[in-house]
């Protein structure tokens, strides 16, 4: 019975602002929802104790406060809606508000019949990403974690607005040659490269410091021998996006294993400078992936935690170098 009331709320509450983005500007709604963002993001944050930051590089390292943590949980909150309506994205008085650098790039080889891999980590608001690409004609969908079985209800419902209702929203782990299939098909897969599922391999991030990157995007590109992209999106406020294709990985990094690490090195290149120039935007998932080289035992540690020794919270699993 509760799940039922829970989402007939849901289900009330994604009409009602549907019904509110067709009454009000985009201003004007942007003013009405922030409202709502700002009351969560406080309740939220409240009650909620700041932890000492993790050990990071000088370029990525940000002091949270109370205030800087509440208004970084009130843009997501505010970024969330838009989900609400993502076929409507598509309009201009919406699609005025993201700007795509390098889209075409993904065209051009998608009229070649290439299939395309696109490398992501968890930075800005990602969760967007694929509905401004659909929303500006791009077919994309997303392999996340978990399983599908946890896509039901109130998901499921959603996904008939979004652009391209006929291609899935999204791919899980047990649905790996369903997301083969719709890579070989020529379609654009979103992939990140920051989680910790699957075979890892160590990629240099700065002077004594190394990212764990995921090797998924980087082996399903080999694979279907598709172009391989990296590609970010950042908040810049009041519901303005930009998103950045970058410059698809050689194809000679593609050739084989030996090549996982270049291709992994170029991804991480083509991104760390939107990372350093928004290092507030990096959300806990990509942070994680960073680690101390062991040997670099001279340099201070922050939050208690060892050089080259991830936080007790972290999952364990092992490195495995191509």
């Amino acid at each position: 019975m509760k799940k039922r009331i829970k989402s007939a709320c849901g289900l009330l509450f994604f009409f009602a602002i549907r019904g509110m983005e067709r009454s009000f500007s985009v201003a004007g709604l942007h003013r009405i929802l922030n409202a709502f963002a700002f009351m969560r993001a406080v309740v939220n944050t409240t009650f909620k104790k700041i932890r000492p930051p993790p050990p990071l590089p000088d370029s990525l390292r940000t002091w949270e406060t109370k205030r800087t943590v509440r208004h970084l949980q009130q843009n997501r909150y505010l970024n969330h809606f838009l989900e609400f309506f993502p076929e409507r994205l598509a309009e201009a008085k919406w699609m005025s508000g993201c700007h795509i650098e390098g889209l075409d790039r993904l065209r051009q080889a998608r009229q070649n019949g290439r299939p395309v891999v696109l490398a992501f980590c968890h930075f800005g608001s990602f969760f967007l990403m694929r509905f401004w690409l659909r929303a500006a004609g791009v077919p994309v969908a997303t392999f996340v974690g978990g399983d599908s079985a946890t896509r039901v209800g109130l998901l499921r419902f959603k996904d008939r607005f979004s652009p391209f209702p006929e291609v899935p929203i999204a791919f899980y782990r047990d649905q790996l040659s369903e997301a083969a299939k719709f890579l070989a098909a020529g379609n654009p897969l979103l992939v990140s490269i920051d989680i910790p599922i699957g075979k890892q391999m160590n990629v240099p991030f700065s002077e004594s410091w190394h990212f764990r990157m995921a090797t998924g995007a980087v082996r399903l590109a080999i694979r279907h021998r598709a172009e391989l992209i990296p590609c970010s999106i950042t908040d810049q406020g009041h519901w303005r996006f930009q998103i950045e294709l970058g410059e698809s990985v050689p194809g000679e990094f593609l050739a084989g294993e030996t090549g996982w690490s270049r291709a992994g090195k170029h991804l991480l290149d083509q991104m760390l400078p939107t990372f350093r120039a928004h290092p507030e935007q990096c959300a806990a998932d990509l942070l994680r992936c960073l680690n101390r080289d062991p040997s670099d035992s001279q340099r201070p540690t922050y939050a208690g935690i060892h050089p080259g020794k991830p936080a007790a919270s972290l999952p364990r699993f092992e490195i495995e170098q191509p």
